[in-house]
């Protein structure tokens, strides 16, 4: 039989919503680990990656991290960016 911690289950809520700052659009992010209820607000995913490190649900990074963080983007924007 697996032990309750091999076995134990976490579970985060994944917010995204859009800002308008003047004529600039920009992506904000929430995440919360329910559990314990605690949260954090995030404008990049490298943000939403350290609370998840720092909660110990994702080891670290094997690449190094870019120059600047990767930024939260639609599909819509991806589209119209050619990326």
């Amino acid at each position: 039989m697996a032990s309750p911690s091999e076995t134990a289950t976490t579970t985060f809520v994944l917010r995204f919503w859009r800002e308008w700052s003047g004529d600039a659009m920009r992506w904000r992010g929430r995440i919360e680990h329910v559990q314990s209820g605690q949260r954090r607000d995030f404008l990049c995913l490298d943000e939403m990656l350290r609370f998840l490190q720092q909660g110990g649900v994702i080891m670290e990074r094997r690449a190094a991290a870019p120059d600047h963080p990767a930024e939260v983007r639609s599909h819509e924007d991806q589209t119209h960016r050619g990326d």
